[in-house]
């Protein structure tokens, strides 16, 4: 009777899950892609097989988040994991006129639906346990924001190595700091990792993310486990992995490091591009033969390629100023520099 009760309970479970990126197995690879990409100037303990091992852990963290069945949870981040570009135009937007801060692009969807109700699809709350549903997501928001916590995770240990480590006043609080920020910042690319795991993932761009969606001339399969079909199983056909697509890789990717977003949104683009030719191979059969292939493992050049840029980009962009460490020094009461103290300093 417990294995009966055991059993109802995972099928529970698998019913309501919702829909991922890529299984762990496929964030964990498309993470150390990027890392076995990162060129010498950025930090050697990045590439730490134990720091390596960790970062592709945390690529997993926000799909567990998702587990976890709290509203706030569901409703801030749920959205996060997703952009329905098709679902843009009722609000009168595009790819290109996307308000890039959050609330500004969250305002201007409000203000479309308030002046032509008309144009946007009936949405029922009753209906969205999260209440997250009414938009088309945040998917570009989300690796924006991430972008930016990290170069400045990249920042503050920048900051902190230059400091004078001779004087030993200030020493245990300086390694504490370091090895927090070390910390951090491992959390960061980790969760920046999965955001661009799931944008690589072309059902995360689109309104046909689960199965064809509205109208379907073309007889594309409305299967349900679709998402969860490419998520998996597809992976496992074609046996990608790290060792498998290492080869393949080039890192020619460049990100710009004084603004992404730009190079972000054409990355957003390339996965949607392949939306309706992964329609078309599931429909006419090629999904598990070499071009389907082919189409998964360009999503995941493509995912490890871009995201080792995006990984760079953050470094370059976290270069300190003089005015920065000053700042900081002054609000975490620590020694500035020996190269920066005033010379008058240097004679006592």
């Amino acid at each position: 009777m417990r294995s009966i009760v055991t059993v109802c309970l995972v099928l529970g479970l698998m019913a309501s899950a919702p829909a991922l990126a890529w299984n762990a197995h496929g964030h964990r690879t498309i993470t150390r892609l990027a890392v076995d990409g990162l060129p010498k100037e950025m930090p050697a303990w990045l590439k730490d097989p134990e720091v390596v091992a960790r970062l592709a852990e945390q690529a997993c963290e926000p799909d567990r988040w998702r587990g976890t069945k709290r509203l706030v949870l569901g409703h801030e981040l749920h959205p996060e994991h997703y952009l329905d570009a098709e679902d843009l135009e009722q609000f009168g937007l595009t790819l290109d006129t996307i308000p890039r801060l959050r609330h500004e692009y969250t305002k201007a969807m409000i203000l479309a639906k308030e002046r032509h109700p008309e144009r946007v699809a009936p949405y029922d709350p009753l209906k969205d346990l999260d209440r997250g549903k009414e938009w088309p997501g945040y998917l570009l928001h989300a690796i924006d924001q991430r972008f930016a916590l990290l170069q400045s995770s990249f920042n503050t240990l920048r900051i902190l190595e230059a400091l004078d480590e001779s004087d030993p006043s200030g020493a245990p609080q300086r390694a504490a700091a370091l090895k927090q920020e070390r910390e951090n910042i491992i959390h960061f690319m980790g969760v920046l990792a999965h955001f661009m795991g799931d944008t690589a993932q072309p059902l995360h761009t689109t309104k046909h993310f689960n199965g064809w969606a509205g109208e379907n001339p073309n007889g594309y399969t409305t299967d349900r486990n679709f998402h969860s079909y490419i998520d998996g199983r597809i992976v496992d056909i074609h046996r990608i992995d790290f060792d498998s697509m290492r080869p393949t890789l080039s890192y020619q990717r460049r990100i710009n490091p004084a603004d992404p977003w730009d190079d972000v949104l054409a990355y957003f683009r390339r996965s949607h591009e392949k939306v309706e030719p992964l329609y078309q191979m599931q429909k006419d059969g090629s999904l598990t033969k070499a071009s389907g292939k082919e189409l998964i493992s360009e999503r995941f050049r493509d995912a490890g390629e871009t995201l080792c840029a995006l990984y760079v980009a953050a470094w370059e962009a976290s270069k300190p100023t003089d005015a920065e460490v000053s700042a900081f020094v002054r609000f975490n009461d620590l020694r500035p520099p020996r190269n920066r103290r005033d010379s008058r300093e240097e004679g006592r």
